[in-house]
């Protein structure tokens, strides 16, 4: 239901502030790792409220006489094409909680005014510093968030939630920098759901038939926040939220899980950066964090982003990207770039909970000093792993598949005292071996004559070293594989008909 402005609401005029974000500004944080703000101007269909905390005495929420608290932001019922603005510079304390509802072509929106520093929210140790509950078209955009604390529990940068058991959508949430949440780093017991409910932006579906749909997370910078940087829940598994995107952001030491999105229709994670995770000012103190993962998803893919720098070991993941259970449909990791997570690259863990049965599709991926993979899958055909890299050679690779698992045309460079995994159910196809003995006859052992390996970076475009030279034993000779994509990793073409090379280089050789 939209809720209309209450009687007798003053007019705070219509200021001209961004009501609409451009992609068209936005720049790629995956690449970049600068913060970047979305300023490009657009016609408000609203009123304006002004808030500047700085100001001694309270205003009427006009920019002449703008608020100067949180209470006096949350005391007011925004309408549809309405923008709640902060001062830059300004830092305001108290949890931010604004009332009413957008819609799909008027959001309200929640932003900053003026030039400099991003305006600071200060939750001050409230459970969240900003939150949206049972409302929907909400643009939330330049604003810093923190709420730092003595002591940690469930707490959260932005929250947004539906617990009413009906749908609520539309949420872009972007250009926002969210740094020092003390939210929970313990997820054993008794702790668990808080640190479930803890990261630097949450978004949650609660209650029989509650669902989110329509979320953008996009181009924010998380950093410090305990449990982890973004946690994007939008139903449960009878039923799922929809339109989930969440891509362009930078993960950088927080102390849980880098992404999460759960309960999804068709998730979609590109374009990500995220480095330190476990660690930071609220570390990871018990229990098992990934870098980014899925769980109880239809259809998820996780693309294009780069993990690297996991050097807390948690009980048995602190992989770079994970598979979880109760995911369905497939379960899709392509194009991606790790290196250096101490728990490695993958995680097969649909056996951890409620089996879905997701067929796992992991293609044209290129790890780096990950050195493991691991499976809680038995008796079921999960794995389809080909045209990937897997380069270690600092120590010996720790490989754990599914019983029924089909790997063919990657790379793998070893050490000698390194063994690959050979049941019954896995089959060894087209691959090349260097360093490693080969686990079936089938293969090419040798060198596959990289340009130059071992010379990754911070982000998916640091990988070049990896593309092969003309006189590579890897070329045109691959397994041709129904359904590849149709791209490597570096967007060159990949035939439907014609053999491949091996790897996840298929350009000329070089």
């Amino acid at each position: 239901m939209t809720i209309g402005p209450p009687a007798g609401r003053r007019t705070t005029g219509r200021g001209p502030l961004a009501v609409a974000l451009s992609l068209t500004a936005a720049v790629a944080l995956a690449t970049t790792g600068t913060a970047a703000r979305a300023d490009v101007p657009a016609p408000a269909a609203g009123n304006t409220t002004y808030v500047d905390c700085s100001r001694p005495a309270a205003g009427d929420g006009s920019q002449a006489a703008p608020f100067n608290s949180i209470g006096q932001a949350n005391g007011r019922t925004y309408a549809p094409g309405d923008t709640l603005a902060f001062a830059t510079g300004t830092t305001c304390t108290g949890a931010l909680a604004p009332r009413g509802s957008g819609t799909a072509g008027a959001p309200i929106t929640l932003t900053s005014y003026g030039t400099g520093a991003l305006p600071v929210i200060d939750g001050n140790g409230a459970p969240d510093a900003v939150s949206l509950t049972n409302q929907d078209h909400w643009r939330i955009a330049n604003l810093k968030l923190t709420n730092p604390a003595a002591s940690l529990a469930r707490r959260t940068g932005l929250r947004i939630s539906a617990t009413d058991g009906t749908a609520h959508r539309g949420f872009d949430i972007g250009y926002l920098v969210v740094d020092r949440v003390a939210g929970q780093t313990n997820k054993n017991s008794p702790t668990t759901e808080d640190f479930v409910q803890s990261a630097g932006i949450v978004t949650g579906a609660t209650g029989t038939g509650s669902t989110l749909h329509d979320v953008h997370v996009h181009h924010n910078t998380i950093s410090n926040t305990g449990g982890g940087g973004l946690k994007i829940r939008v139903g449960a598994m009878a039923v799922k939220g929809s339109g989930v995107l969440i891509e362009h952001n930078v993960v950088k030491d927080v102390g849980g899980n880098g992404i999460i999105a759960s309960y999804a229709d068709a998730p979609m994670i590109q374009y990500n950066n995220a480095s330190g995770v476990g660690n930071g000012v609220y570390p990871f103190s018990g229990g098992n964090f990934a870098g980014i993962w899925v769980l109880g998803d239809r259809d998820p893919v996780i693309q294009k982003n780069a993990v690297y720098g996991i050097t807390r070991m948690s009980t048995a993941d602190s992989q770079a990207f994970d598979c979880d259970w109760g995911n369905t449909g497939t379960c899709t990791i392509q194009y991606n770039f790790s290196r250096d997570n101490i728990g490695g690259f993958f995680l097969d863990c649909d056996g951890c909970g409620t089996i879905g049965g997701a067929k796992q599709i992991i293609r044209y991926n290129i790890s780096e000093n990950d050195c493991r993979m691991s499976s809680v899958s038995t008796g079921r055909s999960a794995l389809h792993l080909y045209n990937n890299v897997f380069y270690c050679t600092d120590r010996r690779l720790d490989i754990t598949l599914p019983d029924e698992s089909v790997v063919e045309n990657n790379i793998w460079v070893g050490t000698t005292d390194s063994r690959l995994p050979t049941g019954a159910g896995i089959r060894w196809l087209w691959n090349v071996f260097q360093g490693v003995p080969r686990p079936t006859a089938n293969g090419i052992a040798g060198d596959p004559r990289f340009v130059n390996p071992g010379t990754g970076g911070d982000t998916i475009h640091s990988v070049d070293g990896y593309k092969l030279r003309a006189t590579s034993p890897a070329l045109d000779n691959g397994s041709v594989i129904s359904g590849n994509g149709g791209r490597d990793y570096w967007a060159n073409p990949v035939s439907p008909t014609a053999k491949p090379h091996r790897g996840a280089y298929d350009g000329p050789g070089l």
